[in-house]
């Protein structure tokens, strides 16, 4: 049982782990270690705030492109998405006879989210002027909160203590559905910032998320279409 109550936390506090790395980013730029990776996927649209030139721009990226609040504040969204799809892989590996299916793909994410999540952070710590003073009311992001929780598709914390209690087949198809809702969310957050004026870069990789998003639905269909 304590165990369970650890996982449970673990997961609930994924986001906070989030924030706290996102933040530890924006300090060390203090100290000149802005870093020049290029994030291949993550962006947001335009809003009515103030635009910024990004603070390290790669060779991807264009220099002379304006970055908004929208933008970093999506890319600080995709971090928060990332983590807990993580977490949920995580966890699900941690479960005795899985199915193989399921705990390939869980195993898939958990590498591709890591390297996301470096790209992410490079680029959060290279906008950090574009950061908002105050979370946004409107706008791709807006009513996200403080730190994220109310983003579109992220679990609750009795739909998170279903999951960690549950054994196969019920974890597979509770990991799946989880999934399924929260790239939903995803999904419908990435829409919003195409339809927008989001900063080059980050329409393109916006895209990218956007693809890969809608192929692992797929794949997660796949995953409760095959389990008794």
């Amino acid at each position: 049982m304590r165990r369970r109550v650890v996982l449970v936390v673990a997961l609930t506090l994924a986001l906070a782990t989030a924030a706290v790395g996102v933040w530890l980013a924006v300090a060390a730029t203090a100290g000149n270690t802005i870093p020049t990776a290029t994030p291949p996927a993550a962006g947001a649209s335009g809003g009515a705030s103030g635009r910024v030139g990004p603070a390290a721009p790669s060779a991807s990226a264009s220099p002379a492109a304006p970055v908004t609040a929208d933008d970093y504040c999506y890319v600080e969204a995709m971090i928060y998405y990332r983590v807990k799809e993580q977490e949920l892989a995580e966890t699900l590996l941690r479960a005795q006879g899985i199915d193989a299916g399921a705990s390939g793909f869980a195993t898939g994410i958990a590498a591709r989210d890591e390297d996301e999540l470096e790209r992410l952070r490079a680029w959060y710590l290279s906008w950090a002027d574009a950061r908002p003073a105050e979370p946004p009311s409107d706008g791709p992001c807006g009513g996200h909160g403080t730190d994220h929780a109310q983003m579109p598709g992220m679990p609750s914390w009795s739909t998170l203590q279903g999951f960690v209690d549950a054994e196969h087949p019920d974890a597979e198809r509770r990991f799946a559905e989880i999934l399924q809702v929260q790239n939903a969310g995803m999904i419908a957050l990435v829409t919003l910032i195409l339809e927008g004026d989001p900063h080059p870069s980050v329409a393109e990789s916006a895209e990218e998320v956007l693809k890969q998003a809608e192929a692992d639905q797929g794949t997660l269909q796949g995953i409760l279409d095959s389990l008794p």
